[in-house]
Parts: C-alpha cells; structure tokens; sequence
C-alpha cells in the first residue's frame, strides 16, 4: 500500500491545488503581456526567416524539469499562428520542461519564455498590417492541457533586412 500511494504521488501534478491554466505572453528573455488587438512584430532570424516571439505561464500541469530535454515528464509546448485559414507554424512544437516564474504572479507557477514560432512566408511584407490569430497550448504527461489565444496585429520589425 505505502508504494502504490507513493506512485500515485509521483504520478500527479505538482500543485494539484492549481488550476489549470495557461496566458499567452511574448518577449525573449523577459515576460511580456499581450492583450487582444495587441502589436506584435514579425522577427527575421539569424537564418533569414521570420517568426515571432511566444511566451507562456501556466499552472495546474506537470512541469517536467527545464534542465533535462530529454526528461520523460517533460510536457509538450505548441505555438501556432493563424493567418485566414492557414497555420503558418506548423513546426513551433518545445517539448521540455517548463522554468518556474521568475516573479510573484499567481496563479502561475511555470512559464516558458522566448520560443521561436517559425512562420512559413517568404517576406515579412506578406504579414505587416495583418491581423492573426497567435495561439499555445501545453500537454503535460498525464494529459492535462492548458491553452490560451489572441487576436494580434502584425507588423514587421524595423530592424529586419
């Protein structure tokens, strides 16, 4: 008995108490809020394509362990971007493990920052003044997901080339 309640302890997330939600946020190294009807910038990459920045901060899931990828709890992380009826990232799946916040900001206790969601375009003129549809969505092992969306407004960065 005591090893089968231990498994089921193990088995369950870490804070069942938790709710379970996620926000959608963006910034590189810091977190950045993002509201519907927001600007958000289209990013040509050191390789020459486009993408934009995604963030996360979840709670009520198994975060798995940010310094182990290859860590079997870690959860599944997916970033899409929606422009009419196409997924233009079709690609912008992390799965790893999530850091816990770095500030006080209840109710979330985890959060992701920085992850490119590669966009599928040839030009950042094809998405500037556009509205999109910026979407993530967390899985942990025990199948719990959490997902967050906003309706943004692109433009390109003025530093790209």
């Amino acid at each position: 008995m005591p090893l089968l309640l231990m498994w089921l302890l193990a088995c369950s997330p870490e804070d069942e108490s938790a709710p379970l939600q996620a926000v959608l946020g963006t910034g590189d190294w810091q977190w950045k809020s993002l509201q519907e009807g927001d600007d958000i910038a289209v990013i040509m990459g050191p390789q020459g394509g486009y993408h934009l920045l995604g963030s996360l901060r979840v709670s009520g899931v198994e975060p798995g362990d940010p310094k182990d990828l290859s860590h079997p709890d870690n959860p599944t992380t997916r970033f899409s971007v929606w422009f009419e009826d196409r997924n233009l990232t079709e690609n912008a799946v992390f799965v790893q493990g999530l850091d816990p916040v770095s500030e006080d900001m209840p109710p979330y206790a985890f959060e992701m920052l920085g992850r490119f969601a590669i966009l599928d375009i040839l030009d950042d003129d094809e998405l500037d003044g556009v509205e999109l549809q910026f979407e993530v969505e967390v899985q942990d092992v025990h199948g719990n997901v959490a997902s967050d969306s906003y309706l943004l407004q692109a433009y390109s960065h003025p530093n790209n080339g």
